[in-house]
């Protein structure tokens, strides 16, 4: 997963420079730009997963001397400013009786979840697993005495669920962490606390069978420190991906920020962590839920965003301190997963597509089919789709295959013609497009030659695709890992390109040119005296007329799948 094979990502149809894109199509694989080394077993196949937070702080929920605390319930410590030693006195209160680890696995499968992520240990160091290295955990600490993390990593196993745990790398209780003052979620990690955090990651890898995924969070690590944990557990469990939030571009996947999506394409995995409410992770007592129908809603509206945009979707519950799963959140997990026994086909084994995005609604493929999740009904029954072009064999609502519905190919876009005789569903409704062959897309730009016959390729015309890289979350930002470029060329003679470049770092850039690399940088190119600029020219290469041709741009190294390309000017000119 460290590195990353392209596919081919592109969306719409847009006219640039000269003649008419109309005719013009980029063959697509159905595979999104991050998913060439995707199996069906894989990470970026469980789509949708369940969040938990539960720990000591749900016990209080929300409420502290009588007072509701407002900001998120699970930092209450922290918002509240509640003193460590009354802090831990909740631990002898926590005797979650009506905890059942079997149950929440079986509703988390029900609901078409396919892994489990628990917060193992939280900001306030309280840790749901038996520590050797605290005595502040659910067996030393409480009149629980069992080990949480062990039972619900066992029961995810018998329900044919991935488990994974989140761990927090900053910690209010520990000792050897920075004096604990208030909600701060970028304190730097003293070597002390580094050490503690590694012995604990190492327990969970070691006594909890396989682990889907540990979900790091806040602090502040050096690169040394985020490198050396991110070593531990790859020795330990190669196979389990590491969230962007281990820092210093050391994790397998990037995590957007909390109910966020990206507006603009990702290169790499990545994952939406959502809350069922957005005041609020862990169990508050006073929360305002609203309607079951609405919620449910808004988390299936939520959930084809991420996943036709190629993400996941970590969906959380936060039971009460004594184990109940609250009704109004089982509700709303039997409602997702409702939808989903009539619509996973259109979810599971599918990828993000490059089709612009629609004003009705998303979509997600797999070979040789497309879905279309219509949210906003067309009041003319009309659905047209735009950029798309193919061989069709047949259109029907996911809910009955037995219903061809006609489509045809417009001037506007492919159109559907959805009859009065499909049952809309409440809260989207799936048609499929059967197709042959390859799936064509119109590309968003296609770039032809100017007055001179110049064909120019710079960063403002470039498609982006796109990481995030940083030390902390405050600092984390986008980086663009690759640019991309699709040119009309007209001579069938040989073409010359001219590379123009100005970097921030000395890197070496993969330049591939219809499959054809060529490799820029700093050493090997002409450097203009009197500017920052360098020049790399190609003499000959031999461009194709029949179809678009494909121009890309990325690192060499590609050992750290986050770093920016830093380029500060750019201008490839081909004649």
């Amino acid at each position: 997963m460290a590195h990353f094979i392209s596919k081919f990502i592109v969306i719409g149809c847009v006219f640039l420079l000269i003649s008419s894109c109309k005719t013009e199509h980029s063959k697509l694989d159905q595979l999104t730009e991050t998913d060439s080394h995707v199996t069906n077993d894989s990470w970026e196949d469980h789509k949708f997963s369940m969040f938990i937070h539960w720990g000591l702080y749900s016990i209080p929920a929300g409420v502290w001397n009588g007072q509701q605390i407002t900001g998120y319930s699970e930092q209450i410590k922290g918002h509240a400013k509640i003193p460590t030693e009354d802090y831990r006195k909740l631990a002898a209160q926590f005797d979650p009786i009506h905890w059942d680890a079997d149950a929440v696995a079986l509703m988390a499968n029900q609901a078409g979840m396919k892994s489990i992520v628990l917060t193992a240990k939280h900001h306030d160091g309280f840790c749901l697993f038996d520590s050797e290295y605290t005595t502040f955990d659910v067996v030393d600490a409480t009149p629980y005495k069992k080990d949480i993390v062990k039972e619900l990593a066992e029961a995810s196993k018998h329900h044919n669920l991935k488990f994974g745990v989140y761990f927090s790398l900053i910690d209010w209780d520990y000792e050897g962490a920075l004096p604990f003052e208030s909600v701060d979620n970028s304190d730097a990690i003293p070597p002390l606390h580094h050490q503690y955090n590694l012995n604990q990651i190492e327990e969970l890898l070691t006594n909890y069978g396989d682990i889907s995924e540990i979900w790091f969070d806040m602090g502040s690590p050096t690169y040394d420190q985020s490198k050396e944990m991110a070593t531990l557990v790859k020795k330990l469990q190669p196979n389990c991906m590491i969230s962007g939030r281990i820092w210093n571009d050391q994790g397998d996947f990037v995590v957007m920020g909390d109910n966020k999506q990206p507006d603009f394409k990702m290169g790499v995995p990545w994952q939406t962590p959502a809350s069922m409410f957005y005041e609020t992770w862990s169990y508050r007592s006073w929360q305002e839920r609203g309607k079951v129908a609405d919620k449910v809603a808004e988390k299936i509206n939520d959930l084809l965003k991420v996943v036709s945009a190629g993400g996941n979707y970590l969906l959380n519950i936060g039971p009460k301190g004594d184990g109940t799963v609250i009704p109004f959140e089982k509700q709303v997990l039997a409602g997702i997963g409702e939808w989903l026994d009539k619509n996973g086909e259109s979810i599971y084994g599918t990828r993000g597509t490059a089709i612009q995005e629609q004003d009705w609604g998303m979509i997600t493929n797999k070979p040789g089919k497309l879905y279309f999740h219509i949210i906003n009904y067309p009041d003319n029954n009309k659905l047209t789709i735009e950029g798309l072009d193919l061989k069709v064999k047949r259109a029907y609502p996911l809910s009955d295959s037995s219903m061809s519905l006609e489509s045809i190919m417009t001037d506007t876009g492919y159109e559907i013609d959805l009859t009065d005789e499909i049952t809309k569903d409440k809260y989207a409704t799936t048609i499929v497009l059967e197709y042959e062959n390859e799936l064509l897309i119109t590309p968003t730009q296609v770039i032809g030659a100017n007055e001179n016959k110049e064909v120019i390729l710079t960063k403002e015309n470039a498609e982006k695709y796109h990481s995030y890289s940083g030390h902390d979350y405050y600092s984390t930002k986008a980086t663009v890992i690759k640019m991309k470029w699709y040119m009309r060329n007209e001579s069938k003679e040989p073409s010359q390109v001219k590379v123009v470049f100005a970097a921030e770092k000395n890197n070496s850039y993969k330049l591939v040119i219809n499959n054809e690399e060529h490799t820029i940088s700093t050493l090997g190119s002409d450097h203009h005296r009197d500017s920052n600029l360098y020049v790399l020219t190609i003499p000959s290469i031999n461009l194709d007329v029949e179809k678009l041709n494909e121009i890309e741009l990325s690192l060499v190294d590609q050992s750290n799948p986050h770093q920016g390309l830093a380029i500060e000017e750019l201008e490839i000119i081909i004649r």
